[in-house]
């Protein structure tokens, strides 16, 4: 199943989705949110699925977060849950999917784009991607628990540079700091990634499948963490800050924060 935003295919026993806004940067809007929730449900009921490769539309963005003129008309607590915990539903999906996740990143993957990095199981990178959570000069922090996942793989450290720091890092430096398992060249990364999935045509689904839970339950206090990111992402979202940074987006200039 295709849609507009959110392009399905499979090849032999591997589904390919493809987030299809290329211009608005493989954002993740509404309707995006809701295409990739419905596939990850799709292809954990496909008993012929091996792996799944997720990438974006074009050579520009893999995906570049989430919709920030959409997210704009959101007015209150509860509408916020209710965006952000689709997207979220469908990254833990991702995680927990009882087959192999493989990320081709052709291209800028930034805040929530990074996250769908972190929420895949096997990350391949073209030469020229580049990857980086800047939320926090926005006002806000990852929104689809992308710290959580980065302190559980790769540490505090890890988490505080790229969470706090908000820089963009290349490909190189990513697969340097473990984010990235391989860099390819931009035109074989495709065949690349349908090549590590092919490695999981012979293995029992119920092995792969045992595999992920392992995997997810590696971790016993996520979901403590993941409370808490919640609130502290609300809170930050209707703080005076961010509402500033929106305002300096717009227009095109820095903030100017008054931490408030």
């Amino acid at each position: 199943m295709s849609s507009e935003v959110l392009l399905s295919e499979t090849r032999g026993r591997t589904r390919i989705l493809t987030l299809n806004r290329p211009q608005a940067g493989n954002s993740v809007n509404a309707e995006l949110s809701g295409a990739l929730d419905q596939a990850v449900e799709d292809a954990a009921s496909d008993a012929d699925l091996r792996a799944l490769i997720l990438t974006g539309a074009g050579e520009k963005f893999f995906c570049t977060g989430g919709d920030i003129k959409e997210y704009r008309a959101i007015t209150d607590r509860d509408q916020l849950n209710a965006i952000f915990n689709r997207t979220r539903q469908a990254l833990k999906g991702l995680e927990t999917l009882p087959i192999p996740v493989i990320a081709a990143v052709n291209g800028y993957a930034l805040g929530g784009g990074m996250e769908l990095v972190l929420a895949s199981d096997i990350r391949l990178a073209a030469e020229d991607a580049a990857l980086g959570l800047p939320q926090v000069q926005l006002g806000i922090i990852p929104g689809w628990h992308g710290i959580e996942r980065l302190v559980r793989e790769f540490g505090r450290g890890t988490a505080m540079k790229l969470a706090a720091g908000g820089q963009r890092i290349s490909a190189a430096d990513a697969a340097h700091a473990g984010l990235i398992d391989a860099v390819v060249p931009e035109d074989d990364l495709m065949d690349q990634a349908l090549a590590v999935a092919a490695s999981f045509d012979a293995a029992s689904p119920l092995a792969l499948a045992a595999v992920k839970s392992v995997v997810a339950a590696s971790d016993p206090d996520m979901a403590t963490a993941n409370a808490l990111s919640e609130t502290e992402f609300a809170e930050l979202w209707f703080s005076e800050d961010h509402r500033e940074a929106e305002a300096a987006f717009a227009e095109k200039r820095s903030p100017a924060f008054k931490g408030k």
